[in-house]
């Protein structure tokens, strides 16, 4: 009677081993199963989105410079070339292709992979029937617009006219106030394609969009007290006053400086833009011209900016080295570096160095 308990007993117990070996084995199944599926899930929802069918269809779109792969992903999801942004600039970054995208124009058929469509990016420009022209930072409206005109491209007057008259949906020019040249510092610095049958009105918008850009990611996070146009207008004043990128932020700082002590800011580039002159020297009756432009003549900021800035003038703009600089003169005839200084009597001196250097 012992004996058949301890069998009974024994077997249930090999019985139960067996369930729990079968269970194992079930749910290792299942599990497996289950990671496949959420891999293909991912890969097709995250990188491939699904089988892509080419269309035949083309689509054309510009990668401006500075976009970073998320402004990418926007213009290619705005252009119907991809489903998901989040899935473009995840596969970017898994394949090792965030980082390595260039400016240019493009042409790509729809139903084109992911991953096709990357290494497209990393060519530059893909078509090439256009033309290109360089705006050099710290350009004035007007001598973008001479400029278009003497390439060939359109009229100065067509410029200035659409530039004036034109309309341009971006949040950053909700607030701008009339002046003669209206987009005056937002016409971004760089170089553009034109391609045949473009019209003013498209370069302005490829001007606009590539300073929306910097707006993004620069000026959208300023939290002080001066308005979109404001900083601008800082930043355009640091580019027409600074050649050597390192003094840009100190020169912020000065401009920063004098506005907090209520002081004439007296900057030579703005008289310069009220004249419509670019001397070297500004002479005492240049300092009388009546504008609203003049910093010698009127207190604050002038009525708006007075070229169009890069973005590291825009940066000095938001981030302003903090110091106690008032003054600053350039140090010596065509060296483009300047000499900043706390109080008058050592401006004078730098001033007067500056004066001798003429003669050298």
């Amino acid at each position: 009677m012992a004996e058949r308990r301890r069998r009974r007993k024994k077997s249930k117990s090999f019985m139960h081993i067996a369930v729990e070996i079968v269970v194992v084995i079930a749910v290792c199944f299942v599990v497996f199963k289950a990671a496949i599926f959420s891999y293909n899930f991912a890969k097709d929802y995250f990188f491939e989105e699904g089988t892509r069918t080419l269309t035949g269809e083309m689509v054309e779109f510009t990668v401006p410079e500075g976009a970073s792969t998320k402004d990418i992903a926007e213009i290619l999801k705005e252009s119907g070339l991809i489903n998901s942004t989040l899935a473009f600039r995840l596969e970017s970054k898994a394949e090792g292709y965030d980082g390595t995208y260039r400016q240019g124009n493009y042409s790509i058929e729809k139903g084109t992979a992911n991953e096709e469509i990357m290494k497209m990016l990393q060519t530059g420009i893909v078509y090439s029937d256009a033309s290109k022209i360089t705006i050099p930072e710290g350009y004035t409206a007007k001598q973008i617009a001479e400029l278009l005109e003497e390439k060939g491209f359109f009229t100065a007057e067509e410029f200035i006219t659409e530039m004036n008259t034109g309309t341009f949906d971006y949040e950053f020019l909700k607030d701008i106030p009339d002046r003669e040249y209206r987009l005056e510092g937002y016409l971004f610095p760089a170089t553009y394609e034109i391609k045949e049958g473009e019209t003013v009105h498209d370069l302005i918008v490829k001007m606009l969009d590539r300073f929306e850009i910097a707006y993004d990611n620069i000026l959208s996070g300023y939290s002080g007290d001066l308005t979109v146009d404001q900083l601008v207008t800082v930043a355009s004043l640091i580019e027409s006053e600074i050649q050597v990128e390192s003094e840009r932020k100190t020169a912020a700082g000065v401009i920063y400086n004098r506005l907090e002590a209520d002081m004439l800011l007296q900057i030579d580039s703005t008289v310069q833009y009220a004249l419509s002159t670019r001397n070297e020297v500004v002479t005492y009756e240049d300092l009388e011209v009546d504008s609203p432009y003049n910093t010698y003549k009127y207190k604050g900021l002038p009525y708006g900016p007075i070229c169009c800035p890069g973005e590291p003038s825009l940066d000095a703009a938001v981030n302003p080295e903090d110091n106690n600089y008032i003054y600053y003169v350039v140090k010596e005839r065509g060296s483009g570096e300047h000499v900043f200084t706390e109080n008058y009597d050592d401006f004078l001196k730098a001033k007067e160095a500056y004066q001798q250097s003429f003669n050298n």
